[in-house]
């Protein structure tokens, strides 16, 4: 089993000043990203209105992702980290999970933080996938054109536990973290569905990225507090 332990976070936010406090944290993040011994990679992100799937924001929810050289490091960090206590201080809920990589290809920002080396081939639990991408600036009104039709493949999918469009910039940098029950209900949507095959048809014909990264994970915990 790889020791690189993944986590991500989805924290709700209720009222005008646990907003406030949440899309402030947002900003702050895209100038003093987060740190911690241990951590490789982090980011914090916005979501959509209604499935995250839209242009317009949601600044009622956030998601944090956070790649760990080890889980101790990630338990440590949750338990102690100032930034991030008062951060969920401020939050009315918390929910997510914990994974370990299996399989990628891609980058983040010029980065491949995920460690496969020594991931485990025989993984038969929950697994959860992250699909990001960059947009050419000048095919983002295409892309969005096509999201609509697009996240609507996703819902009431076999399988499929959650999905929530999420993003780092405005309607350039985006990305989907999904959970389901099993690799093959997973594979069953990338590879059979008949309505998933068009999309990528769509992808690779205009070209809308200039940045791709998929990541699958197996999951290991389910998160949820209050």
């Amino acid at each position: 089993m790889s020791s690189q332990f993944i986590t991500i976070r989805f924290l709700e936010f209720k009222g005008f000043s646990a907003k406030r406090h949440a899309f402030a944290e947002m900003g702050r993040s895209l100038v003093n990203g987060w740190s911690a011994d241990g951590l490789v990679f982090s980011k914090q992100l916005g979501t959509g209105a209604g499935n995250g799937f839209s242009v317009l924001p949601n600044f009622s929810l956030y998601a944090w992702l956070g790649v760990w050289e080890s889980f101790e490091h990630a338990e440590r960090f949750f338990e102690t980290d100032s930034r991030w206590l008062g951060f969920i201080e401020a939050s009315s809920g918390i929910s997510g999970w914990d994974a370990i990589p299996l399989k990628g290809k891609g980058t983040w920002n010029g980065i491949q933080p995920f460690d496969f080396s020594v991931a485990d081939p025989t993984w038969d639990g929950p697994v959860a996938v992250i699909t990001r991408a960059s947009i050419r600036w000048h095919k983002s009104l295409l892309f969005w054109w096509n999201v609509p039709s697009a996240s609507k493949h996703l819902e009431g999918k076999q399988g499929l536990l959650y999905a929530k469009g999420v993003g780092e910039f405005p309607l350039l940098e985006q990305a989907t973290f999904s959970l389901w029950e099993s690799a093959s209900n997973l594979d069953q949507f990338a590879y059979q569905s008949k309505e998933h095959a068009p999309m990528i048809k769509k992808t690779r014909k205009y070209d809308w990225y200039s940045e791709e990264m998929f990541v699958r994970m197996g999951v290991v915990r389910l998160v949820a507090s209050r």
